[in-house]
């Protein structure tokens, strides 16, 4: 699930974060998916958490709009 943009240990400390604040935690979710019992949730936060930072990533043209500009050097 890596992008270029962010790395997979970038989106699990995101991914575990969520699950920590919004669901019944990084462990019980991590157990599940050793025994098989639950792939989707996983995946779930994983993607959640990818939403997220993607959202927080400033866009090129954000980051053309906050750059100085230089004006009347001709």
């Amino acid at each position: 699930m890596a992008t270029e943009r962010f790395t997979e240990d970038e989106i699990t400390a995101r991914a575990r974060q969520l699950v920590n604040e919004h669901g019944p935690g990084w462990d019980t979710v991590v157990a599940n998916e050793r025994v098989g019992k639950d792939t989707a949730e996983l995946r779930y936060w994983r993607e959640r958490a990818l939403q997220e930072l993607e959202a927080e990533a400033p866009t090129v043209l954000e980051i053309e709009a906050s750059t100085p500009k230089t004006v009347g050097l001709e």
